[in-house]
């Protein structure tokens, strides 16, 4: 058991609570992103429903195999989390080798998505279900004609790319950063009802990002938790889940992998060596951005590109405001990429460039990294600047905006290129 679990000593601990019988029905995987929470939280649920005693990784038992594919009736999924990479990268490996091991680790990359998607989950809630029902079907589709494997090794290229392109479409559009309330409810439900085999598994993903009435509803059911149902919650912001909760919870600290356990990741899971030909060492993390469509040094960029966009429309406008901001932000913006061609472009013209550079977004997570770049450029106008009262005003109020800018697309589904150009605005009458 836990043998796909790489270099996490909290497994230890687990699989001992496991043998003496002392793992609590809720419990709490801590630790940063890709670190192995959410593969040690589906290694438990294939562990507690195994019919043989040790539970190897390759038991053949018709639980293990269900739980395997992710198609095991008591296995509940809850909570968002960066899906594309993770899924982009899997399906490289796919591609490179796909009669291994990569084949189910693909698979199992998307049934994480397609699985927040169970209709236990949707009930009372159709209606928005029924507008995601034809990406879904065709996810299952388009999964199930590969499985067969009967294709040529163009078809598979083909049907992977058609694939990726729907689960991409369908994170965009049907996962929130935050929990619904609704969600929560079903699960509690679910997770009362008695199991198909030996004992269910709810996980709840990143389980800080909930609604304020979402975590009053969580803490019910952690209070009585139901005796067949083992509840798993994962965050990498422990501070950021209500001490109520936490008290309810057994914590099991999942740490930072070294650099050798990292690659040890790349090389056994995604069955890629090549990511280490240059001399490089990336961490795992980096290793899953570098499969989104747009380069990580492209988004810092063109994050550059559109502040100093804003500036120099701003240094073109007549403002009521602060004059020492700006001519703070006309020497700030020196140090930013060259907007060339934008001078008197109109708003809607500069966040086409932007949207054209980062490929109209179509991974959600690089329209999230494009706002932690534009983040980290308004904390460095305020390192390398003298922080008066003003500037120190004007940058709050930017940060805000770019919170809020994530919060409309990321919870409420907000078109990226409206939420652009509302930020936008908002940004340059600041100023």
């Amino acid at each position: 058991m836990f043998e796909n679990v790489l270099g996490q000593p909290a497994v230890q601990q687990l699989m001992a609570d496991l043998k003496g019988g002392v793992l609590p029905p809720s419990i709490l995987f801590e630790g940063p992103p890709a670190s192995g929470k959410g593969t040690a939280a589906l290694e438990l649920g294939r562990t507690l429903s195994c019919l043989t005693p040790e539970a190897p990784w390759n038991c053949t038992c018709s639980e293990c195999i269900k739980h395997r594919q992710l198609l095991h009736p008591d296995l509940l999924l809850v909570g968002s989390r960066d899906f594309s990479a993770e899924i982009a990268a899997a399906s490289a490996a796919y591609i490179r080798e796909p009669e291994s091991a990569a084949k189910l680790l693909f698979f199992r990359s998307v049934r994480k998505l397609l699985n927040r998607f169970n209709p236990q989950l949707w009930e009372g809630e159709e209606a928005r279900l029924g507008k995601l029902a034809p990406l879904i079907t065709t996810c299952n589709e388009i999964l199930e004609e590969l499985s067969i494997g009967q294709d040529d090794g163009t078809d598979r290229e083909k049907l992977t790319a058609n694939l990726l392109k729907n689960v991409f479409q369908l994170e965009r559009e049907g996962i929130s950063d935050t929990i619904p309330i609704f969600q929560i409810r079903r699960a509690a439900y679910w997770a009362r009802l008695a199991p198909s085999g030996k004992r269910k598994l709810l996980v709840i993903e990143n389980a800080d990002r909930m609604q304020d009435s979402a975590r009053n509803a969580l803490l019910k059911i952690l209070e009585e938790p139901p005796e067949t149902t083992q509840i798993v919650l994962s965050t990498a912001k422990k501070s950021a889940l209500l001490p109520t909760i936490r008290s309810r919870l057994r914590p099991y600290t999942f740490e930072p992998r070294d650099q050798r356990t990292e690659q040890e990741v790349i090389r056994r899971v995604f069955r890629d060596s090549r990511a280490f030909d240059d001399g490089s060492s990336p961490s795992l993390q980096k290793y899953l951005e570098s499969f989104l469509p747009v380069p990580p040094e492209q988004i810092t960029r063109t994050a550059g590109l559109f502040l100093a966009s804003l500036i120099q429309k701003a240094q073109r406008m007549p403002s009521a405001h602060s004059e020492q901001n700006r001519l703070i932000l006309q020497s700030f913006a020196q140090a930013l990429p060259e907007p060339e061609g934008l001078q008197n472009a109109t708003v809607r013209t500069i966040h086409t460039m932007v949207m054209k550079e980062l490929d109209n977004f179509s991974m959600p997570l690089v329209f999230t990294d494009f706002l932690i770049q534009l983040l980290e450029l308004c904390t460095s106008l305020l390192q390398n600047y003298q922080k008066g009262p003003e500037l120190i005003t004007l940058v709050t109020y930017w940060k805000d905006q770019i919170k809020e800018a994530d919060s409309a697309v990321s919870t409420f589904n907000q078109n990226p290129l409206s939420s652009l150009e509302r930020l936008f605005i908002s940004m340059l009458e600041a100023i």
